[in-house]
């Protein structure tokens, strides 16, 4: 209810100012075109920073079914809906049938793999997917040769709303999604990075 009462007036905001730009165009010079264009990329932002703490309050409330996820297919489906730049490669190892909830994994890997393409500054960049199998616990990896974080902020970028650098794209609730997921599956999650080089997230799912 919260949610949708936030969102009414951005919709409003947004609408409002695409009628400006269309109703007044003769009459708005490139300085107030861009401020309008300002005023709509705000909007969005906020209408993405609702939708995530939606999305991070609601994980671990509903019970769900659990049922077998092909983690190939998923991958493959994440990657249909998600912008990659060209000078992205994404590597996909085989990767195996868990059990779970499609939509929370879909979160956990989708929110992963697009913050490893965000974080990405290489001329040809990749990210890689694969797994490792344990006895008792799926060990999966996303890798990237990206910017790279600081040892110091290892635990920090786990927490909601805390982000690295500001950019546009990150809402700063993404990796506090994965964070919560993997702990609704009894899994855990790491990371090691080299700045300049790139990171590897390593997370567990119990068989």
């Amino acid at each position: 209810m919260v949610s949708h009462d936030l969102k009414s007036p951005l919709r409003s905001i947004d609408t409002l100012t695409a009628w400006l730009k269309e109703d007044y165009k003769s009459n708005i010079d490139v300085s107030g075109n861009e401020n309008l264009d300002l005023i709509r990329s705000n909007v969005e932002k906020m209408d993405s920073l609702i939708s995530g703490i939606l999305e991070y309050s609601t994980i671990g409330k509903n019970r769900t079914q659990v049922y077998d996820v092909n983690i190939n297919r998923l991958i493959d489906e994440i990657i249909d809906i998600i912008d990659i730049p060209e000078n992205i490669s994404i590597i996909k190892r085989e990767l195996p049938i868990v059990r779970g909830d499609k939509f929370r994994l879909q979160q956990l890997f989708q929110n992963l793999i697009t913050n490893a393409i965000t974080f990405n500054d290489k001329e040809q960049g990749y990210v890689e997917i694969g797994y490792i199998e344990q006895e008792n616990f799926w060990e999966f990896y996303i890798k990237d040769n990206g910017k790279g974080i600081e040892e110091v902020y290892f635990d920090k970028i786990f927490m909601a709303f805390q982000k690295l650098e500001n950019n546009s794209k990150s809402t700063g609730i993404g990796l506090s999604i994965v964070k919560k997921i993997i702990d609704l599956y009894d899994g855990s999650i790491w990371l090691t990075s080299k700045l300049g080089e790139g990171t590897i997230f390593n997370f567990t799912l119990k068989k």
